[in-house]
């Protein structure tokens, strides 16, 4: 499954070089892209677990996740089956 998610503190490239080092080492995750400008986090995933432990390791580096005023999670996740077809 696809997720996009907003990144509050997200400011510089030297930002963007933190956040993907560290997700790199998260497993059944891929970064697809990482936006300065607009501030969001593009991510492939495998399972709902895998998208708590990218909220605490962001919100561990500084850069939380934002959510709606419900405080629920996952703001924009699209079901597909890119994650099948991603190569590792």
């Amino acid at each position: 499954m696809k997720a996009v998610v907003n990144v509050q503190n997200l400011l510089t490239e030297e930002d963007k070089k933190v956040i993907l080092r560290n997700l790199s080492r998260i497993m059944d995750i891929r970064v697809i892209d990482i936006d300065v400008e607009n501030r969001t986090l593009q991510f492939l995933y495998v399972h709902q677990l895998v998208l708590n432990k990218v909220r605490e390791e962001m919100v561990r580096l500084g850069y939380p996740i934002q959510t709606d005023s419900s405080d629920t999670y996952l703001p924009r996740i699209f079901n597909n089956d890119a994650m099948r077809s991603a190569n590792y």
